[in-house]
């Protein structure tokens, strides 16, 4: 997507498309490991038969890198289709699926939901004449009328807007999310109650909402004019480091948003931006059609601060330009205002020495202290260098259902836990054997929200030797 922006925007490079194209060769080849046998699509490579939403999520993917990716197989594409087409009911719809973590994408909300994201990856796909299709919007067009969550009304508008549908079920989703819109100065956006399509909840949830809204006015060419002013307030909600780090799929969602308001630019961009801190020039730039979407950074050297400071962006001109300000400061440390952690991570080791061939108990205790932290866990686990993990240990921990699944890089463990019982401890207890003899450090340890990345604990590494 983001090559796509490049391209579209005239901005792309030999450099930067030769870097980017390595990114997505890896990434497409990566992609593929995780088709099943089905043709469909899973969470973890080697699971069968495959996911319905996964499987139409990896519709529209491939179908995107096929815009910059000439390697992008077809066959994979139809075989995802055809599995999609086995799956559906006589109703047109396709219904929830309860295997792993596949629960987290409807959540109760019946099968509407799971219809109308399906829907929209079948005619993203280009197979908006296939019978499926058309079964499955007459049952979407039967649903609007009658559900009243916003998210499942932003997937609703969004697969009937790329179908090429009008007026009726399309025009009752699209007031109803309207009226919901909050307005804040330049910005609009849409508040989520409850979880996402991907278990999201709070801020991450209202960057995917509010984007959905703004595809869905893109793809219908209705309130149009609205646009930019949710693409500000998306703009507004990313991170520090310009990201949306709350989950991957807000991030999508909001790059897709990007890319699909870009088309709709019009207008000149003839503008002249200063930046002074305390009514005193710092640096000034010439923005015109060409630079327009180039980031220009300023930085405020420490040096010139005082108690109090001003800092104001001069702009002379026409065009939309977007900003953002980020800054850092320090509090001093009191322990008694220490807030109360979401949750807590204690990685204890038997013993830190060691012969070569004997082995190292590790006892990690987890807990979460959040009442309204839930969903999916997942930990990290730094590793000794010239140690390896004794897996049968795992496996009874992943039999006698302590654990989800885990994985073992290079140096770390990674395990994932269905969800912690609130202000219980759990135990993840297994052993690493010394292969060589090494002074080693582990890396980090933590323990994270899967959907709500904002809320984890991290524990430094250790020292461990083997002689």
């Amino acid at each position: 997507m983001a090559l796509q922006y490049l391209k579209d925007t005239d901005q792309s490079t030999p450099e930067i498309e030769m870097k980017a194209m390595q990114y997505v060769n890896v990434g497409y080849q990566r992609i593929l490991t995780f088709e099943c046998e089905s043709g469909g699509f899973n969470w973890w490579e080697g699971d069968n038969p495959g996911n319905p939403i996964l499987t139409a999520l990896a519709i529209m993917m491939l179908k995107d890198t096929q815009k910059v990716y000439d390697a992008v197989d077809e066959a994979v594409i139809t075989r995802a289709r055809d599995y999609l087409e086995r799956l559906q009911k006589g109703d047109g719809s396709w219904g929830e699926d309860r295997h792993l973590h596949a629960g987290n994408e409807n959540l109760g909300a019946g099968t509407l939901r799971s219809t109308c994201y399906i829907t929209w990856g079948l005619v993203e796909g280009g197979y908006g004449d296939r019978g499926s299709v058309k079964k499955a919007l007459k049952y979407i067009e039967k649903g609007v009328k009658k559900e009243e969550d916003l998210y499942t009304l932003g997937l609703c508008a969004n697969a009937l807007a790329v179908a090429g549908r009008k007026g009726g079920a399309l025009d009752s989703a699209l007031k109803t999310i309207r009226k919901a819109g909050i307005e804040d100065g330049d910005t609009l956006h849409w508040e989520q109650t409850g979880h996402t399509l991907v278990y999201s909840a709070g801020k991450a949830a209202h960057v995917e909402i509010s984007a959905l809204m703004a595809l869905a006015y893109i793809h219908s060419g209705r309130n149009q004019a609205d646009v930019p002013a949710i693409v500000n307030y998306l703009a507004a909600s990313k991170d520090p480091s310009g990201n949306w780090g709350y989950n991957t799929q807000a991030s999508v969602l909001a790059l897709k948003t990007f890319l699909a308001a870009a088309t709709l630019e019009g207008g000149d961009t003839q503008a002249d931006v200063s930046v002074l801190l305390n009514g005193e020039e710092l640096e000034a730039q010439h923005f015109d059609n060409f630079n327009r979407d180039v980031v220009w950074q300023v930085e405020v050297p420490s040096s010139l601060l005082k108690n109090r400071n001003v800092l104001t962006l001069d702009y002379q001109g026409r065009g939309n330009l977007g900003y953002q300000v980020v800054s850092t400061h320090f509090v001093p440390w009191r322990k008694e205002e220490k807030p109360a952690e979401a949750l807590t991570i204690d990685v204890k080791y038997d013993r830190r020495n060691v012969k070569v061939d004997e082995t190292v108990q590790v006892k990690a205790v987890l807990k979460k202290n959040d009442p309204d932290a839930a969903g999916m866990v997942l930990v990290s686990l730094g590793l000794p260098p010239g140690f390896d993990v004794m897996t049968e240990d795992l496996e009874l921990l992943k039999k006698q259902g302590a654990i989800s699944l885990y994985e073992v890089t290079g140096r770390q463990l990674i395990v994932y836990l269905d969800d912690l019982v609130h202000g219980e401890p759990h135990v993840v207890e297994y052993r690493l054997k010394a292969r060589y003899p090494v002074k080693a450090q582990t890396g980090d340890s933590e323990v994270r929200m899967y959907y709500q990345s904002d809320l984890k604990a991290t524990q430094s590494g250790q020292l461990v030797h083997a002689d």
